[in-house]
């Protein structure tokens, strides 16, 4: 069913989902933090107190890096592809080895949990019948006193869970805009890109100065015809970088109990033949299950 981020009421969800399942997007974002978005495994709207009894709450990404079975495997299909289609482009060749080797049972499963990323992600959007791009025009911007400190609170409990970075990703949906052929996305790219500039200077008083979480814009441009996992534009601005995590030394205990919990969770799955490997905590049946890719519910 065709819905656009403006019209659904699960808009983060909704949105992280489209991000990960988008890796050239979200490429910028994961680099920042060490996490490559394709050879990667996630979970969505994680409960905390999966990890942590005692905490409440949700992680809406939570991300790890993928490894191989062996490093010489991977070497020997890298050098075979290199050998068979040497006018490849290097990349080209790099993808199709991996996925090669993810197909037949290479990737190490249950994976490293040692380096550890989690996501904090809020969504405003513009109405449809909106006649002004600003910040008044947009609404769920949570940008009242009271909502700006639950936000820290959202990202001073992933520091709290010891993962190595944390990172807030404020999200701004358009109303999808129709034009001429090619039109059509550069008046959706405009769109987005003005609504950046427009609520660039507000979401820069989300965090204290001295907060170690990164801090992301990803503006969203949509065209009629397709949401925006397949007809969209998007424009991408990081407000502040990560500092790490210098709470991990006085959490060793806590991030010790966590991988060994994540490493249980996620050794109830089949060894992934591909990537990224993605997850999510659903609401809607409590269990966790492999994220349907279509978009269409739970499959769990």
């Amino acid at each position: 069913m065709l819905e656009y981020l403006v019209d659904t009421s699960d808009r983060e969800h909704e949105a992280c989902r489209r991000l990960i399942q988008m890796p050239f997007l979200s490429q910028r974002i994961f680099q920042s933090v060490g996490i490559h978005p394709s050879f990667s495994w996630y979970i969505l709207q994680l409960d905390m107190n999966r990890l942590v009894p005692s905490m409440h709450g949700d992680v809406d990404i939570l991300a790890g890096s993928l490894n191989w079975d062996s490093t010489r495997e991977i070497d020997e299909y890298i050098s075979h592809e290199h050998a068979e289609h040497p006018e490849w482009h290097i990349t080209r060749r790099l993808d199709l080895a991996a996925r090669k080797l993810a197909s037949r049972g290479g990737i190490q499963w249950p994976p490293s949990v040692e380096f550890l990323v989690g996501v904090e992600a809020k969504c405003a959007y513009l109405p449809r019948n909106a006649e002004t791009v600003s910040v008044d025009a947009f609404k769920s911007t949570k940008l009242q006193p009271r909502q700006q400190r639950r936000i820290r609170l959202g990202v001073d409990k992933l520091l709290e869970l010891g993962l190595n970075h944390a990172l807030l990703l404020d999200i701004l949906a358009t109303p999808p805009v129709s034009g001429p052929d090619g039109g059509a996305w550069i008046t959706s790219l405009d769109l987005a890109d003005r609504s950046e500039d427009v609520m660039a200077a507000a979401l820069e008083q989300r965090l204290h100065d001295n907060c170690e979480v990164a801090h992301w814009i990803w503006s969203i441009g949509s065209v009629v015809g397709g949401d925006e996992f397949s007809r969209g534009a998007a424009t991408f601005l990081e407000l502040r970088s990560s500092n790490g995590n210098s709470r991990l030394p006085q959490s060793a205990q806590t991030r010790e109990d966590i991988q060994s919990r994540l490493t249980a969770l996620l050794s109830h799955f089949g060894k992934p033949t591909a990537f990224p490997a993605v997850f999510v905590d659903c609401k809607s049946c409590r269990r966790l299950h492999h994220l349907p890719w279509d978009g269409s519910g739970c499959s769990g």
